[in-house]
C-alpha cells in the first residue's frame, strides 16, 4: 500500500499538471471574452452566447460531463483494474454509443425547434425583445452541431483520466477556447464583428477539444468499437448511480438558467447578463485553477482508497486537502471582493464594453468571489461521496439548496422588483449562500466515513483561518484607499494598475504577516513541500 506522502505527492504532480492545461483554458477563456466584450455588442452576447450557447448547449454539455464522469470514472477503473484493459473499453464503448446517439437526437430537436428553446430558456418573444430573440433562435440552430463534440469530449476527459493522463485530458479544454478565441480575433478583423463569426469560433472550437482527447488516446483507438450490449452489467452498475445525479444536475441547470438568465431577461437594463457572466468568470477561473483541479486529480486516488478500505488515509488527505486550501481561499476571495472594481475595469473594459456595464461587473464580481472558500472544499467533498457511490445524498442536498438559490433570486428581482446593480447582487449573493450552507451540509454528511480526528483542530483552525483572510483583505483595503486618495485617482488604465499592484502588495504582505502572527500551519507545510520538490528537481 502506496504511503500517505508518497500517495501526496502523486496527486500534487497529477494537481500540477491540471493547473497547467487549466490555466491555459482559464487564460485563454478571459482572452476571448474581453475580445469578445471588445468588439461585439451587448445585444450580440446576450443572444448569441449566454444565451443560444451557455444557456442551452453548453447547459446540456455540462448534464452529461456532471452526470457521466463521477458515475463512469469509478465503474471504468474497477473494471480495467479487475478485468483487464478489454473490459474497462466494452464498458466505454457502450457509454459513447449511447451518448452518440442520444446527443444527435438532441442536437436535432434543438435545430428543429430553436424557438420553443428561447422561449423556454428567457422571457424573450416575438412580443418582448424580438431582436434578441429572433438572434438567439437563428443562432442556436448553428451552435447546435458543438455539443456533439463538447459532450462526447466530457467521456474521453473520464477515460484519460482513469490512464492518469491529466493533462492531455485538461489540455482539450484549453484547446477548445484558444480555437475559439483565435478565430473571434482573426474573423472580426477580416471581416467585422459578425456574430457568425462568433457561432463559427464555438463549433470549430469544440472539434479541437475532442481531438486533443483522441491524440491522448491514440494507443487505446484500436479498442473503440460500435456497440449497444447495454445488457452489460458494469453499464448497469454505472446506470444505477447515475440516475440520481441526472435528477440533480438537471436541477442544479434550471437553477443556473433561472438566475443568470430568465430572471434577468426580465429586466429591460441592456448589460446585467452580460455583467453577470463576466462577473463569474474570476471566481470561476480560480476555481477551475487550483480547487477544481485538485479534485480532479484526487479522484482516482480516493476511488483506489475507497475500494481498499483505507479509510485513515482517505481521511488525512482530504482533510489536509481541505484545510489548505481554505487558508488560502479565505483570504483571497475577500481581498478579490475589495479589488474587484479596478479588477473588473482592467480585465474588461473597452470598446463596446462601457464603464457602466465594467461597473455593474464589479458588483456581481465582488460578490461572487466570496463563494471562493466553499466552493473549494465543495469540490474535494463531492469526489470523496463520489468514490464513496454515494450520489443520492448529494443529489437531494443540491436540488435543496439550488432551491434556495432560486426563491432568494425570485423574492428579490420578482416580488420586489429589484434592478440594475442590486439584481446582480441579489443572484450572486444568493448563489454564494446557497453554495457555502450546501458544503456545510455535505461536510456533515460525509463525517461517518472520516476519521474523528480529522475534526479534532477544525474549529480552532477556521478561527485562525478567518482571522487572517480579515487581516489580508483589511490591509489590501488600507493601500487601495490610500493608492486612490495619496497617488492618483481616476479610472484610467494606468491608475487602476497601480491601484491593483498596491492592494495586492498589501494582501501578500498581510497574508505573511497574519500566518506568522496566529501560527497557522497550513501554507507553511504547502511552503515547505514546494521547497522540497524544488531542491529534488534540482538534485536530479
Amino acid at each position: 500500500m502506496a504511503s500517505e506522502g508518497s500517495t501526496g505527492n502523486r496527486i500534487i504532480k497529477a494537481s500540477g499538471l491540471i493547473v497547467l492545461a487549466h490555466a491555459l483554458f482559464k487564460v485563454s477563456g478571459l482572452i476571448q471574452l474581453r475580445i469578445m466584450g471588445h468588439f461585439f455588442s451587448g445585444r450580440i452576447i446576450e443572444a448569441v452566447y449566454i444565451t443560444a450557447f451557455d444557456a442551452c448547449i453548453f447547459a446540456l454539455f455540462l448534464i452529461g460531463e456532471e452526470v457521466i464522469g463521477p458515475a463512469f470514472l469509478p465503474v471504468f477503473m474497477g473494471e480495467k483494474d479487475k478485468s483487464g484493459e478489454g473490459a474497462g473499453w466494452k464498458l466505454a464503448n457502450i457509454v459513447l454509443s449511447v451518448q452518440f446517439l442520444i446527443l444527435l437526437a438532441v442536437s436535432a430537436l434543438v435545430m428543429i425547434f430553436p424557438d420553443a428553446v428561447i422561449r423556454l430558456l428567457t422571457a424573450w418573444d416575438v412580443d418582448n425583445q424580438a431582436e434578441k430573440f429572433h438572434l438567439a433562435s437563428n443562432s442556436l440552430v448553428w451552435c447546435a452541431p458543438a455539443l456533439l463534440c463538447l459532450s462526447l469530449g466530457s467521456t474521453t476527459y473520464m477515460i484519460l483520466n482513469g490512464y492518469k493522463r491529466f493533462f492531455l485530458a485538461a489540455f482539450g479544454d484549453a484547446a477548445w477556447k484558444l480555437l475559439l478565441a483565435a478565430i473571434v480575433a482573426i474573423g472580426v478583423i477580416l471581416y467585422g464583428a459578425d456574430h457568425r463569426i462568433l457561432i463559427l469560433g464555438i463549433v470549430l472550437g469544440s472539434f479541437a477539444k475532442l481531438a486533443t482527447h483522441l491524440a491522448g488516446l491514440l494507443k487505446e483507438l484500436k479498442f473503440v468499437r460500435f456497440s449497444l450490449l447495454i445488457k452489460n452489467p458494469a453499464f448497469r452498475s454505472l446506470l444505477v448511480l447515475m440516475l440520481p445525479l441526472v435528477i440533480g444536475i438537471v436541477f442544479a441547470k434550471i437553477r443556473d438558467n433561472y438566475n443568470n438568465v430568465w430572471v434577468l431577461s426580465r429586466l429591460k437594463t441592456d448589460g446585467l447578463m452580460q455583467a453577470n457572466l463576466y462577473g463569474r468568470k474570476l471566481y470561476g477561473a480560480i476555481g477551475w485553477l487550483v480547487p477544481y483541479a485538485l479534485s480532479i486529480a484526487m479522484f482516482p486516488f480516493l476511488c483506489e482508497m475507497v475500494d481498499k478500505n483505507d479509510r485513515k488515509q482517505f481521511s488525512t488527505i482530504l482533510s489536509q486537502s481541505c484545510r489548505m486550501l481554505l487558508s488560502v481561499f479565505l483570504p483571497l476571495s475577500l481581498v478579490c471582493a475589495v479589488l474587484a472594481k479596478p479588477l473588473a475595469f482592467v480585465m474588461f473594459k473597452g470598446g463596446q464594453f462601457s464603464a457602466e456595464t465594467a461597473a455593474l461587473t464589479a458588483v456581481s464580481m465582488a460578490c461572487y468571489t466570496l463563494v471562493l472558500p466553499a466552493l473549494a472544499v465543495e469540490c474535494l467533498l463531492m469526489q470523496a461521496f463520489f468514490a464513496h457511490r454515494k450520489m443520492v445524498s448529494i443529489t437531494i442536498v443540491g436540488i435543496v439548496f439550488s432551491t434556495v438559490s432560486m426563491v432568494i433570486s425570485g423574492v428579490g428581482i420578482v416580488v420586489y422588483g429589484l434592478h440594475g446593480a442590486a439584481a446582480l447582487a441579489v443572484v450572486a449573493g444568493g448563489f454564494v449562500l446557497s453554495r457555502t450552507l450546501k458544503t456545510g451540509t455535505l461536510t456533515i454528511l460525509l463525517k461517518p466515513h472520516i476519521e474523528p480526528s480529522a475534526f479534532a483542530a477544525l474549529p480552532i483552525f477556521l478561527l485562525k483561518a478567518s482571522l487572517s483572510a480579515v487581516i489580508t483583505a483589511a490591509l489590501s483595503f488600507i493601500a487601495a484607499i490610500g493608492y486612490e486618495r495619496f497617488v492618483s485617482a481616476g479610472e484610467s488604465f494606468p491608475v487602476l494598475v497601480g491601484k491593483l499592484a498596491a492592494g495586492g502588495a498589501a494582501a501578500a504582505i498581510g497574508f505573511v504577516l497574519s500566518v506568522w502572527l496566529l501560527r497557522l500551519e497550513e501554507p507553511r507545510v504547502m511552503l515547505k513541500w514546494l521547497l522540497e520538490r524544488k531542491n529534488m528537481r534540482r538534485s536530479k
